[in-house]
């Protein structure tokens, strides 16, 4: 058996005894979270649910709190929803914004299969995620509202409901997908571009 100390963020610190051989999932299970909604942080950096715990110290993030604590309580503001037909100039100007390449047809008809999330706060959307069956095609956040937890947010809620999740995304983004506990791997793409599976 070993201890671990674990600090779960904003949420205070406690102690659990794993089995030797134990990984950072078995870790999350201990604490009832799902590596859809919490990351394992080691040193600062996350770590793969699947290796074995060797830190005697570690933070958990709740990824479905909306990410990193930002000092001012956006978190707990930020609702997800699926878009609706009136949200498409909002989730395009998102997407073009984040220069994403997006179709305005294919993302309304998306809207309309029902494969398109929002994430609001205050009623005003902040963020959009865009699926194609179970691949994410596009996820993005208005400016003023990137690493305060609503790409997170979106993520997270486009999880809940799925056996499988694959995005693909540019190695600029690698450290969000990261940070969501995803295996991320190269592709054989000639735009470097990378992969990651939920």
């Amino acid at each position: 058996m070993q201890t671990v100390r674990v600090e779960v963020v904003g949420e205070g610190e406690r102690e659990l005894r794993l089995d030797d051989g134990a990984t950072y999932g078995d870790l999350l299970a201990e604490l009832s979270f799902s590596p859809h909604e919490a990351a394992v942080l080691v040193d600062g950096t996350p770590v793969p649910e699947d290796d074995d715990v060797d830190a005697g110290r570690v933070r958990i993030l709740r990824l479905v709190k909306g990410g990193a604590s930002t000092g001012d309580a956006v978190a707990d503001r930020i609702r997800v929803r699926p878009a609706t037909a009136d949200d498409h100039l909002d989730v395009m100007r998102i997407v073009d914004g984040a220069v994403l390449d997006a179709d305005a047809t294919a993302v309304r008809a998306r809207i309309g299969a029902g494969s398109v999330l929002v994430a609001t706060v205050d009623g005003s959307v902040v963020g959009a995620l865009v699926r194609d069956g179970d691949r994410i095609t596009a996820v993005a956040t208005r400016r003023r509202w990137r690493d305060r937890g609503v790409g997170t947010a979106l993520v997270s809620r486009a999880a809940e409901d799925r056996d499988r999740l694959v995005a693909e995304f540019d190695p600029g983004v690698r450290p969000f997908y990261e940070s969501l506990g995803v295996d991320v791997v190269e592709t054989e793409a000639a735009d470097d571009r990378l992969r990651g599976e939920f």
